[in-house]
């Protein structure tokens, strides 16, 4: 069954809406390290390096979910351009689930417990952003259910074979 014409205008329009949050998004972070130098020239307490270490530590996240907005927006190109639905939302939510888990991970576990170590302070070992947490659990269920898709389009195409 083909998708309707208005489902093709609506997947174009969602993905410049994503592709304007991502070029924002992507440029913020930019700024944020490319201000880096400027931020390191004010007298604060740390050392440069330490100020360093602590932004790229604090842009990591940033990366997987940035990777999850550029699936967003590449699945809404292919649906809007009428390419196969099962590869592509298979596809789209493994490339979500991976980015969305990996900027969750690295922000609950990792830039916690990089950002004590480089900065020689105390604390807890773990940053319990709920948000994080949850983004975490839906990025990994987002492959789980890629899975399923996938599993779902294989037996499609061997019951067609069958009839």
């Amino acid at each position: 069954m083909p998708m309707s014409d208005r489902f093709h205008r609506q997947c174009r329009l969602l993905r410049a809406g994503a592709l304007v949050v991502f070029t924002g998004l992507f440029l913020l972070l930019a700024m944020g390290m490319v201000g880096l130098p400027w931020r390191m020239a004010t007298d604060m307490p740390e050392g440069w390096n330490t100020r360093a270490l602590l932004s790229v530590v604090r842009f990591l996240p940033g990366i997987g979910y940035l990777w999850a907005l550029w699936a967003v927006q590449r699945a809404l190109a292919d649906l809007s351009a009428g390419r196969l639905f099962h590869p592509t939302v298979a596809r789209a939510m493994r490339h979500i689930g991976i980015g969305v888990l990996a900027g969750a991970l690295v922000n609950v576990f990792a830039v916690t417990n990089l950002s004590r170590w480089i900065a020689g302070g105390t604390g807890g070992y773990l940053y319990f952003d709920m948000s994080g947490i949850v983004l975490g659990v839906v990025g990994a269920a987002l492959i789980l259910l890629a899975r399923l898709v996938d599993q779902a389009r294989a037996l499609q195409a061997e019951l067609d074979e069958i009839v």
